[in-house]
């Protein structure tokens, strides 16, 4: 189970929603007040919110900014992120051979454009096919005390 914290910032009776701060890797990195890299993965830093059902916690012991443990499998996330970079690549590759063979180099173009066109819709028909699927979707596993309580 792969694990992120966010801060609540609402909440309902049955679901809460988390936001939580997207950093890339250098913010573990010991030398990243002197690199540059981990300055501009500061700068560009951005905050996604995420509705997450409560999974029995009692909605009155959650406060405002408290911070909340959520978790998605972690085959779930490496199956969607396999899904994502590659299906639009294997489009874009066999549309572009199927143009090269039929219509020679400007098929090979027009057919690895339609090709990564086509790939991508593809994936955003298949997630939105799969939104309601709970192997997706992240689940509350602790809250930890924030700055709401005193």
């Amino acid at each position: 189970m792969l694990e992120e914290r966010g801060r609540i910032v609402a909440i309902e009776s049955n679901a809460v929603w988390v936001e939580t701060i997207q950093r890339s890797a250098c913010n573990g990195c010991e030398t990243k007040s002197a690199c540059g890299t981990g300055l501009l993965g500061d700068f560009f830093s951005s905050s996604t919110r995420v509705r997450v059902t409560l999974n029995g916690f009692p909605a009155d012991k959650i406060s405002l900014n408290d911070i909340a443990v959520i978790g998605i499998a972690e085959n779930a996330l490496s199956s969607s992120a396999l899904l994502v970079y590659l299906v639009p690549l294997v489009s874009l590759v066999l549309v572009a051979l199927l143009g090269d063979y039929l219509f020679a180099e400007i098929g090979a173009v027009l057919g690895a454009l339609v090709g990564l066109v086509a790939g991508a819709c593809g994936v955003c028909w298949y997630s939105r096919r799969q939104s309601s699927n709970s192997i997706y979707t992240p689940i509350l596993l602790r809250i930890e005390p924030g700055s709401g309580h005193s």
